[in-house]
């Protein structure tokens, strides 16, 4: 009994931009891009707002928990993309989909956001008694990259991802699972070091005069030393708060930011390589979105019974600079 995940969905549009496509745009090409990140594809976005991006996934995943739109008490948005800041995304996604009376709010920790969402939503689901959550990671940032650098613009993508989580302390049960058993947050871990020499920025629109750069901002190096550092450590420290090891773990879900952060992670870890979750070639970078873009499409094609009894950890990591996992049981 706890809080569980029971349903996930995601939603991408189907515009698509692909690496010749950019090597038409930029001084790239398309063998550079695949080997130095992993990536072949992204989503744009162009006739969706990040809100919209958001209420799609939310309604998805709602529909596989075979819930009804009200039994949603809590609406979580992580972005760094919103359109607007009052009311915040998180409240115009519970009117583009008529859910009334639900507590919503939106976090901001860029690629973390997610796994912090998640963190803060259990943590609200047990002090308040809310029987049904939904937390969504959702992004628009074409609008925030420069597509004339090439360093960047290649990276990243749109799209969003939505987890249900039911407290199983007050409907006793997860019947309404989409998965045919129980995932139990079982453990969590946020933090974050300040970024004092701004590895990882995106400028206020508002703010912007003619020295500051009004798109995303990445020290590509710094980051990978980071994630690379700090994922080991969050792994370490979910397994230790559960007293198991490595070998008990079924899945890897990690923040989907190139895959030679994944490659890095898995040798330092020594977990297999195949247990660890990518699908960065089809989506890129999608910041806060990612996660769970990722948890939907690995958790729809996993074999769930055969693992019962083990673990799957999702982390992520990014701005601020930020850090957080989840490690998730299987019951």
């Amino acid at each position: 009994m706890g809080i569980n995940i029971i349903s996930t969905g995601s939603f991408t549009s189907n515009e698509i931009l692909d690496n010749i496509q950019l090597s038409e745009m930029v001084d790239t090409s398309e063998e550079w891009i695949i080997e130095r990140t992993g990536i072949k594809t992204r989503h744009i976005a162009s006739d969706f707002t990040t809100e919209d991006l958001a209420a799609n996934a939310c309604d998805n995943a709602i529909k596989n928990a075979n819930l009804n739109k009200d039994d949603i008490q809590l609406i979580i948005v992580a972005s760094v993309t919103s359109d607007t800041v009052v009311p915040s995304s998180s409240f115009l996604v519970s009117e583009k989909l008529d859910i009334k009376n639900c507590t919503c709010f939106d976090i901001n920790v860029a690629c973390s956001g997610f796994i912090y969402s998640i963190t803060v939503a259990k943590a609200l689901m047990a002090s308040l008694n809310i029987k049904y959550a939904a937390v969504i990671g959702a992004e628009k940032l074409s609008k925030v990259v420069d597509w004339g650098d090439r360093a960047s613009c290649v990276l990243f993508g749109d799209g969003a991802g939505c987890v249900i989580l039911e407290n199983t302390d007050i409907t006793n049960t997860a019947k309404n699972s989409k998965f045919n058993c129980q995932l139990e947050i079982v453990a969590n871990t946020i933090g974050g070091n300040f970024d004092y020499k701004k590895y990882l920025t995106i400028a206020r629109k508002d703010k912007i005069d003619d020295q500051v750069n009004p798109f995303i901002k990445m020290n590509g190096r710094q980051i990978y030393k980071f994630a690379t550092e700090i994922g080991i450590e969050v792994i370490d420290e979910l397994l230790k708060k559960s007293n198991i090891n490595k070998d008990e773990l079924a899945l890897i879900v990690p923040h989907q930011a190139n895959s030679r952060i994944v490659d890095t992670l898995a040798e330092k870890s020594g977990i297999d390589k195949k247990k660890w979750f990518i699908n960065i070639d089809k989506y890129g970078n999608t910041s806060s979105a990612s996660v769970p873009i990722a948890m939907d499409e690995a958790l729809d094609s996993f074999d769930f019974e055969s693992n019962r009894g083990k673990y799957i950890i999702s982390l992520a990591f990014g701005g601020g600079l930020s850090f957080g996992g989840i490690l998730v049981k299987i019951i």
